[in-house]
């Protein structure tokens, strides 16, 4: 495993990280850095590479140049103990169609290989999805779909959190909770950092900005 930081303080770096397609620069020079207890807040307009960054973040694309490491590494160097550190949320709800919205939430649980924070029926009922258990994904709508893909909020006992948009499809109550939810993570000592359209302030969170685009 990745250890932390001599000082207990985990850390996520982004160091000069550039990226470009078909000649047009999408990231130029994107530096920071976020540490277990804090939120970094990517903001930018469409186009800007706010997803393209998260998922360079998560090691789903390489940057072009520069680097990101985690305590101090190159997580392309520490591939698999940094994915059991991290969990990514993106546009895509990767639920299967064919599977129940039970069977999708246990699956999702136990890609990670880590023991579960909690119960597929808890995390169910968390996201309200309580009564849909047998329902195949292929019949559950979007915003039903990002509630499966949230329940790993609740089970997987990772630190880093990458979420892409996570409110997209959320009515008012499962924006709360997922706020709620994004505090106990940060005051655990695990660090988040997303993008959203909508206007985020956490009370007594940590929180730095970085503005794209």
């Amino acid at each position: 495993m990745i250890s932390p930081a001599s000082d207990g303080i985990s850390e996520l770096c982004a160091d000069n990280l550039h990226y470009e397609i078909n000649d047009k620069l999408i990231l130029e020079g994107v530096s920071f850095s976020v540490k277990s207890g804090e939120m970094l807040f990517i903001e930018g307009s469409n186009g800007s590479g706010k997803t393209t960054l998260l998922r360079i973040l998560s090691g789903l694309m390489q940057s072009d140049e520069g680097k990101v490491n985690w305590n101090g590494k190159d997580i392309e160097d520490e591939r698999i103990e940094y994915n059991q550190q991290l969990t990514y949320l993106g546009h895509s709800t990767g639920v299967k169609a064919e599977l129940s919205t039970l069977e999708n939430i246990n699956f999702f649980s136990a890609l990670s290989g880590l023991p579960q924070k909690e119960n597929a029926q808890t995390a169910m009922e968390w996201v309200g999805l309580k009564g849909y258990e047998d329902n195949p994904g292929r019949h559950l709508s979007y915003g039903q779909q990002r509630r499966i893909a949230l329940t790993r909020l609740l089970m997987e006992p990772s630190q880093i959190w990458i979420l892409d948009e996570p409110f997209a499809g959320l009515d008012k109550k499962m924006i709360s909770a997922l706020e709620t939810r994004f505090k106990e993570h940060v005051h655990d000592g695990g660090l988040l950092v997303l993008t959203s359209h909508q206007h985020i302030e956490l009370d007594q969170v940590n929180t730095s900005r970085l503005q794209l685009g």
